[in-house]
């Protein structure tokens, strides 16, 4: 995994080269360190638990070590199959997983009296109302939904066209039940699926969106992430913990300016 993959970086950004320099002169690194890393470089500002998800990063790199079991990640999301509906406890699963079902219907690839313990079948009806008659374009459109929804990249890459439809298949990509609008946004996709008209850019919020409120609490958690930053460079120490700590800070702190566009600099280090 590219430890910066979760934001969009020109090249030769020179906060990044500072920061991964940085990282050179820590020499060898303890896998409970890497682990810290990788949860940092998995933080998604669309995702609803990223305040908890923040938390536990903070808590991780003051312990230099891993508050969440990284192999854990995602091992109740409906990419792993119903029976995650088990062991989910949030609901999203389970909410997630009636979307699937009614789209399958919808197509024709299940017989939902085969779930009648399961299956809302008045949400059913309510999707198979939005999507309409059948035609070779909402088929394709609702198949990538199914393939991006259920983690199938081997068919989602088969369906993608980019075509006339461009934008409105942009917006099937951006849609996971872990968004903080979800099931809100699915249902508006699944309208403009059965329109074939792309969603209002305006109403529409799909991964790697965010709101007011969400940039209103990073910016906030950014300056004190900056601050931290700053607290422990101005110690002028050489053990290696606090400069892991301060490595790992100055990932994080670019990770969040850069995914709700923040102009203000990450501390300088010059370590």
């Amino acid at each position: 995994m590219n430890a910066w993959s979760n934001i969009e970086n020109s090249t030769g950004d020179p906060e990044i080269t500072r920061i991964n320099n940085l990282e050179k002169k820590l020499g060898k690194l303890p896998d409970n360190v890497k682990k810290v890393r990788e949860l940092i470089t998995r933080f998604e500002v669309c995702h609803f638990k990223y305040q908890q998800h923040l938390e536990k990063i903070k808590d991780s790199i003051t312990g230099l070590k891993p508050k969440i079991d990284t192999d854990r990640i995602g091992i109740n999301h409906i990419k792993n199959g119903e029976n995650v509906l088990n062991t989910d406890t949030t609901g999203r699963s389970h909410t997630g997983q009636q979307y699937v079902w009614a789209i399958k219907a919808w197509l024709g690839d299940i017989d939902t009296t085969g779930i009648p313990d399961k299956y809302d079948k008045k949400s059913g009806e309510r999707i198979h109302e939005w999507l309409g008659n059948k035609n070779p374009d909402k088929k394709r459109l609702t198949r990538l939904l199914l393939a991006r929804l259920t983690w199938d990249w081997q068919s989602y890459e088969k369906l993608i066209r980019d075509d006339e439809l461009k934008e409105l298949e942009l917006q099937v990509c951006k849609m996971d039940i872990c968004h903080y609008a979800f099931p809100g946004n699915l249902e508006k996709l699944l309208k403009g699926i059965g329109q074939l008209k792309a969603v209002d850019e305006n109403e529409f919020e799909g991964c790697g969106s965010y709101n007011s409120d969400i940039r209103f609490w990073l910016k906030k958690e950014f300056l004190d992430v900056n601050e931290n930053l700053k607290s422990l460079a101005d110690n002028k120490t050489n053990n290696k913990d606090d400069l892991i700590r301060i490595w790992l800070l100055a990932c994080l702190a670019k990770t969040i300016k850069e995914n709700i566009n923040i102009p203000m600099q990450v501390f300088n280090l010059e370590i």
